[in-house]
């Protein structure tokens, strides 16, 4: 193998960690599904040095169960076991992963989720520039168009074995199962924008063939011409690049009619539902 897991950093059982030990009544004590996060560090020590070991710098207040690293050199990290939670998601948090509203604590992601961090910049701002090849995507609401750092073939390989090692220890967990930390939270978490979902879970399920309902969709333009297809025109030009009130309006229409919650949030939920209403 030419990479490695690492368990040096691992979080100790102890009063004062961001985990708690095992999962939850309310979920059948077993994890319903798999939150995908970036980091917003270059290394993944920056990150190890965040969420991992006895002293982190977030002790206490955020964890996760992996981190992957940008290199095989890098490798991937062990923070929490799988069969224990990690504090990865639920400040701010809004909806559950499948779409539906959040409806109290049991629906929070650190209750619900295994959480995977995986090395990535983010997006384009003040002091972290863009590169020719990074990624055009819009932020769940479509109010906002970044440009986001790309995860390297290495890394995907990775987050692939990530991937595996916890399909077999919960083989339950679908490929419907997995989404965004932005999914669970928009509007106050924008991660991980033009993540390379289908890559990843054709790997870990080893299913070519799994359609890819992501990627068209990280942009207004892909968003629009899925909706118009299924015919919710906003009577906006196909390629205009921004999200306008008619697409919000159209959105909503159809997550109204799918019996979706009509927020007009453009989550991984609906890129599910827009592929089974056109026929899968």
């Amino acid at each position: 193998m030419r990479y490695r897991f690492h368990d040096d950093w691992r979080l100790p059982i102890e009063p004062g960690q961001a985990l708690d030990r095992g999962w939850t009544a309310a979920n059948g004590q077993r994890p319903v599904a798999v939150t995908w996060h970036w980091t917003a560090t270059a290394t993944l020590a920056e990150c190890n040095a965040l969420l991992g070991g006895d002293d982190a710098a977030f002790k206490g207040r955020a964890s996760a169960h992996y981190a992957v690293g940008r290199t095989f050199d890098e490798g991937i990290a062990r923070y929490v076991d799988l069969g224990d939670r990690s504090w990865h998601a639920g400040k701010h948090q809004t909806l559950r992963f499948d779409g539906r509203p959040y409806a109290g604590p049991d629906d929070k992601g650190a209750r619900t989720s295994i959480g995977v961090e995986t090395v990535n910049l983010g997006y384009a701002r003040d002091g972290v520039p863009a590169a020719e090849d990074w990624i055009r995507a819009h932020t769940v609401d479509g109010q906002r168009a970044m440009l986001v750092q790309p995860w390297t073939d290495e890394q995907v390989e990775m987050m692939i074995a990530v991937g595996r090692e916890i399909l077999a220890r919960w083989p339950h967990l679908c490929p419907r199962c997995h989404h965004g930390h932005h999914d669970l939270c928009p509007g106050y978490k924008v991660d991980p924008a033009g993540f390379p979902f289908a890559r990843v879970l054709r790997g870990i399920y080893g299913d070519p063939d799994l359609p890819d309902v992501w990627t068209r969709h990280w942009t207004a333009r892909g968003r629009r011409s899925s909706l118009r297809a299924l015919g919710y025109d906003s009577a906006i030009a196909v390629d205009a690049d921004a999200w306008f009130r008619a697409d919000d309006l159209a959105l909503r229409r159809f997550q109204r009619d799918q019996g979706m919650v009509p927020n007009g949030l453009f989550t991984t939920a609906v890129c599910w539902r827009i592929h089974d209403a056109a026929g899968g």
